[in-house]
């Protein structure tokens, strides 16, 4: 009887204690789910970038530590910045009493993206990478517009690969000098870059310059077209060059390996 009565005696015990040290499973589960998609970035002025709060269950209050650095759009649990200018912000979303915030570090580098497009699909990716690392666009467009044909146009892009030939072209880029890195993006036309692409780069001075390349096929990939850009470009910096296929553009696994590979090379 003493040893039930001893024993009935330690479990009411064990339950007052754990009443008082454990914390109640809703707080911790709830703390844990609170949670912003990114807590630092490093980009560049005019890169838009979006940041959502998951598992809050109130409304998300967002601000900005300097607008003049980067602006602020909220959207409830999502909100999208922009760079301005060179500088350092802080984005904080509140949820109750809790603060999440996201450090926002935006570089002074100039970006500049030329591409040079005629379905369609080179532009689609240009726009996507002008959101993700900022900097200006501008169209490579040749003085003689392309036969609208399929056919007679693949004759004509052939013609001008064969015979190395140098199309004119109207788009003019003023103060090239400015920019640190540049990004040419064109589609693959016989295995290489459209020869107006080649007459764009060979106007100006690359030295010190960081060159980034993409293209667009259906499925050849990049072939021999990188390699001959950056002959192109003496004095530029060479990355990695990529590829998307037109029967990707622009859906979200296509988007993601964007991403991946903006971050390895540094964009």
């Amino acid at each position: 009887m003493k040893i039930k009565r001893t024993i009935m005696v330690i479990i009411a015990l064990a339950l007052v204690v754990g009443t008082i040290y454990t914390v109640p499973p809703t707080r911790v589960s709830a703390a844990k789910r609170v949670k912003i998609s990114a807590e630092s970035l490093y980009i560049n002025p005019g890169a838009v970038r979006t940041l959502t709060v998951s598992g809050a269950s109130g409304r998300v209050n967002w601000s900005t530590s300097n607008s003049k650095v980067v602006s602020i759009k909220k959207n409830g649990n999502k909100a999208t910045i922009t760079a301005k200018k060179k500088g350092n912000a802080t984005i904080t979303a509140k949820v109750g009493k809790t603060k999440l915030q996201c450090k926002v570090k935006v570089s002074g580098k100039k970006v500049l993206i030329a591409y040079f497009s005629r379905s369609g699909n080179s532009k689609k990716v240009a726009k996507y990478i002008q959101k993700q690392i900022g900097g200006d666009m501008v169209q490579i467009k040749t003085k003689m517009a392309y036969p609208s044909n399929y056919g007679k146009c693949a004759q004509q892009a052939q013609k001008e690969l064969e015979d190395d030939i140098r199309p004119k072209i109207t788009t003019k880029v003023k103060n090239f000098d400015k920019y640190d890195e540049v990004v040419i993006g064109y589609p693959i036309w016989w295995g290489m870059a459209p020869r107006a692409v080649c007459t764009f780069v060979e106007q100006y001075n690359w030295e010190g310059k960081t060159l980034i390349t993409y293209c667009t096929s259906s499925s050849s990939g990049v072939g021999g077209s990188a390699a001959e850009i950056r002959k192109l470009c003496k004095g530029a910096k060479r990355t990695k060059a990529f590829s998307a296929y037109d029967g990707e553009i622009l859906n979200s696994n296509l988007k993601k390996k964007i991403n991946k590979w903006l971050k390895n090379i540094k964009a």
